[in-house]
């Protein structure tokens, strides 16, 4: 692992500096050169595993460069590298933090937020987003919840493709088998059976990096067993033994990715993908704390991406460049993908040439289609009991639009049915166009309508923000959003509007779902643990028909309260380019030769699930795609 200058490093860099600043203001090379720009291969032999001196990797030519070490660059990079012919680069803008705990250490979650681990992504409505700034991106800080989304959602983004793609496997069956091919499944032990996990063996995979598990130190108290039990006597909700299969919808004890054979450590991509082959792969290089500013173009007009720039992430020092022999993959996450597409010519031209930036490719919706959800947390006071483990929470509710509206449950499909229409008028900004994005909605309508996808998540969670408490998040915002650069600096974040409640939809069910929770408060078992609602409490919110509150009241509380669920997608969607697709089905660049996207904006809607096992899932099967020469 090279992880500090060396002396000879040093000279190196004395040398190089004041030879190669020049060299890089030659020529661009053609898509058919690889030979006939500035190399420092004759002064340096190729380095491997981490390393945060970019000698190791300026001017060198890789067969990929990978843009972002996060999970599903590392999940990439992996794969390509188990071909020894391949030569890997992954860049990083964070740091090498595996063995900071705040990364490793699963109960020191949400430490890192707001800190250097942090990207801190400023959003509308003074929210500012979290991201993970640090190698393995958002795995190595999130909060570790393994489950997927409903069968039907991936089903979906097929019909959202062309019909010559339809057959490229982008559904439930083809991308369940890439998402177990990552995880390394360990059921519960007879321990924590008795505390309520649960699992189906065959909904999981036995031989991949990411171990999944339940924590050793898993609540045994009565609360997780209760708010189930609650939650199926208010709403009818089915329990199911593990929420893995492809049916989202109900309540069931979730796994964490942590790795039991590690002290319970937090298993991250870099920890999964990347620690056990460091030293055995010396094909592949991964540089940190180096930030990509754009892709480098070459000047014949054939959309050749040939390379990248990069500087320091504390933007100290010069500029470099490296250059790939047959694709650029970004991974640089839903915020940071758009960004650096935008800031190398590839967005929308008017927006573009307002920043004094050239168009290589007229791609109007790269950081359109935005989505994010939106959080309440709700909190009811202890009697007294006795938690018994420290956790982190492991049972979570998925309803459906049903399950939460009850009798009004058709009235409100019928509202939604009929309102796409003017939603998609008004929110024609953020998409191709009105009649691309009423396409999208129609999809996503009937996916929670006559899919019944979950469209609420209700994360228990001991402690927060009260010693019983509700996590309540809207999961398929119909609301839409965009990621614009406002500088061509590549250390000035972009802008992201989110229009968090854009649609009243979103804020309508987000507000019904909290209502749901105060009644689930009153519900015997979880009732009997409780001495009474503290947040957002009767002060607040008011109930004095004993409906549990109006909803305009918690309409008003949610939009004062709520956070941002730090689950963005969208931004670089995965459709035909009629619907505003900036990716095919082999998520490559529309109109670019060598460019593909790897990462969370290629998501073209969102799903009834934390993200990780899909991301996952995702990224084992372009893999497999780009390995195949598909």
């Amino acid at each position: 692992m090279q992880r500090l200058f060396s002396s000879t490093a040093t000279a190196r860099f004395l040398l190089l500096s004041s030879l190669l600043s020049a060299a890089t203001a030659t020529a661009a090379p053609s898509s058919d050169s690889t030979t006939d720009h500035p190399t420092n291969s004759t002064l340096h032999k190729r380095a491997n595993g981490v390393t945060w001196n970019p000698w190791d990797a300026a001017y060198q030519t890789f067969d990929y460069v990978v843009v972002g070490g996060g999970l599903t660059g590392i999940t990439v990079a992996a794969r390509l590298a188990e071909n020894p012919a391949n030569k890997i680069l992954v860049i990083e803008a964070g740091k090498d933090d595996r063995w900071d705990p705040r990364v490793y250490d699963i109960y020191q979650y949400s430490v890192a937020f707001g800190s250097d681990l942090d990207w801190q992504y400023p959003t509308d409505q003074g929210k500012t987003m979290v991201a993970g700034k640090t190698l393995g991106g958002g795995s190595s800080i999130n909060g570790a919840a393994w489950t997927r989304g409903h069968a039907a959602q991936y089903d979906a983004w097929s019909s959202l493709l062309t019909p010559s793609e339809a057959n490229l496997g982008w559904n439930w069956n083809n991308l369940f088998g890439y998402m177990k091919k990552a995880e390394t499944w360990s059921g519960p032990n007879g321990q924590q059976r008795s505390k309520g996990a649960d699992g189906v063996d065959s909904y999981h995979g036995f031989n991949g990096p990411v171990q999944v598990t339940f924590p050793d130190d898993m609540y045994g108290g009565p609360q997780q067993k209760a708010f189930s039990q609650s939650i199926q006597t208010l709403t009818g909700i089915k329990k199911l033994p593990d929420i893995n299969g492809g049916d989202a919808n109900c309540v069931a004890f979730t796994p964490n990715s942590m790795n039991w054979h590690d002290q319970g450590h937090r298993s991250s991509a870099p920890a999964a993908y990347l620690t056990p082959v460091e030293s055995a792969r010396t094909n592949w290089l991964t540089l940190v704390n180096h930030q990509v500013g754009n892709l480098l173009w070459s000047t014949d007009g054939s959309k050749w991406a040939y390379g990248v720039q990069f500087k320091r992430a504390d933007n100290v020092g010069q500029d470099f460049q490296v250059y790939v022999r047959k694709e650029v993959i970004m991974a640089a996450g839903a915020i940071g993908t758009p960004a650096i597409l935008q800031r190398s010519g590839v967005g929308d031209p008017s927006h573009l040439s307002s920043l004094g930036i050239n168009t290589v490719i007229n791609l109007p919706t790269v950081g359109k289609n935005l989505q994010e959800q939106t959080m309440s947390a709700l909190g009811a006071r202890s009697n007294g009991f006795d938690p018994a483990g420290r956790g982190p929470s492991d049972v979570i509710a998925f309803p459906n639009l049903y399950e939460i509206f009850g009798t009004q449950a058709n009235a409100t499909a019928t509202t939604m049915l009929q309102s796409l229409d003017s939603w998609a008028d008004a929110m024609k900004a953020n998409a191709l166009s009105k009649g691309a994005l009423k396409t999208i909605y129609q999809s996503q309508a009937d996916v929670i309508i006559n899919k019944k996808a979950p469209v609420v998540e209700l994360f228990y969670d001991t402690g927060y923000p009260d010693m019983i408490g509700v996590l309540v998040w809207t999961l398929l915002p119909f609301s839409r959003g965009t990621v614009k650069i406002t500088s061509s600096d590549p250390f000035a974040k972009p802008y992201t509007t989110v229009n968090y409640f854009g649609i009243d939809m979103d804020l309508t069910i987000q507000s019904a779902s909290s209502k749901l929770v105060r009644k689930l408060f009153k519900t015997a078992p979880l009732s009997n643990l409780s001495s009474g609602e503290s947040i957002p409490g009767f002060s607040t919110v008011p109930d004095q028909n004993g409906n549990g509150g109006s909803d305009q009241s918690w309409k008003n509380w949610a939009k004062n309260t709520f956070s941002p669920v730090n689950h963005p997608i969208g931004t670089c969607a995965m459709m035909r380019r009629d619907l505003g697709g900036v990716v095919d089905g082999r998520l490559k660049l529309y109109d670019a030769q060598n460019v593909r996207i790897v990462d969370a904006s290629v998501m073209p809607t969102q799903i009834s699930a934390h993200l990780s096992s899909t991301l996952y899932g995702i990224a084992e099967k372009v893999a497999d795609m780009i390995k195949n020469g598909v």
